[in-house]
């Protein structure tokens, strides 16, 4: 089933839903770039700490990059380190910054892109304890491991503040709200389809605020119903099919007598009296004479 399948009532619904969402949809991408644009000014600043660490207030941190799940933080001096260093610096930061409470750190060497040491903040996982990394181009990469995405990171971090609109900005933009959203209209749209019987079966069929029904011959209306004669049913169902189009006389003799011979001249004229006054309740329904061609049922056809 397709946008075009459900009924315009059921359109306008599905389209006031997705303008709701819209917003919300869009308030959750900008947090989302704040959120890396703030992982970033985290990495530089571990960058910023270890060139200290290092005695150089001097030497620039190159352009952070996020290559696959991980941040590349370079720079363009060489250098020597001692794990523990690069350890205490990036597990102070990652604290201060709220970013992750557990990474995993690999120290590549800038050329060979051979990784010469590795750790893991979190779990105290830091091998090579104590013994100084010579001299050479490195680049940090840090992947985090919290298992988070960005933006509930940043609803994290401005807990303290505004935790009410953080919790209520991860509902409203979660995947579960979404699908919830289409199974509820899908749900009113079966709803009230069901409760419209002249839906699901033609033999019932609205005219005007009567409900026809085929098969058992009546017409309804506020609770009250009449019966039909064999003969009315079948003119009153004529006339239905070309509703607002006037029906030649002599069709109509044709399709609702046909070859039995039982009628004359009046007999026509009289069962349209008949369904007249057992559809008066209703004044926007009328069946009317036109001149010299036949009737027509007039009403307002739904759109």
């Amino acid at each position: 089933m397709t946008f075009r399948h459900f009924k315009p009532a059921y359109q306008k619904l599905i389209f006031f839903v997705f303008a709701c969402m819209l917003p919300m949809v869009a308030n959750s991408t900008a947090e989302e770039v704040i959120a890396e644009k703030r992982i970033e000014v985290a990495m530089r600043m571990i960058g910023h700490q270890v060139l200290m660490c290092l005695g150089d207030d001097e030497s620039r941190i190159l352009p952070i990059e996020k290559v696959d799940q991980h941040y590349k933080i370079s720079f363009e001096v060489e250098f020597g380190f001692d794990p523990a260093d690069i350890v205490s610096i990036i597990d102070r930061v990652m604290t201060e910054t709220r970013i992750a409470t557990r990474s995993f750190v690999e120290v590549e060497q800038c050329e060979t892109k051979e990784v010469v040491h590795s750790f893991e903040i979190g779990n105290n996982l830091i091998p090579c304890e104590g013994r100084i990394i010579p001299e050479d181009c490195y680049s940090l990469l840090v992947t985090i491991l919290d298992g988070s995405s960005p933006i509930a990171n940043l609803q994290t971090t401005t807990a303290d503040d505004s935790s009410f609109i953080a919790s209520w900005t991860k509902i409203f933009t979660s995947p579960f709200l979404m699908v919830s959203l289409l199974i509820l209209i899908g749900f009113m749209a079966y709803f009230f389809k069901k409760k419209n019987p002249a839906d699901i079966d033609p033999n019932l069929i609205m005219i005007g605020a009567y409900q026809f029904d085929k098969r058992n011959m009546a017409l309804s209306i506020d609770n009250k119903s009449v019966e039909l004669s064999n003969k009315e049913a079948e003119l009153l169902s004529l006339l239905h099919t070309s509703a607002n189009a006037p029906i030649e006389r002599e069709v109509i003799l044709q399709r609702v007598w046909g070859d039995e011979g039982d009628y004359v001249g009046r007999t026509l004229d009289v069962f349209i009296s008949k369904l007249r006054k057992k559809l008066e309740a209703d004044a926007s329904v009328k069946i009317v004479n036109i001149r010299g061609i036949g009737y027509k049922l007039v009403m307002d056809v739904p759109r």
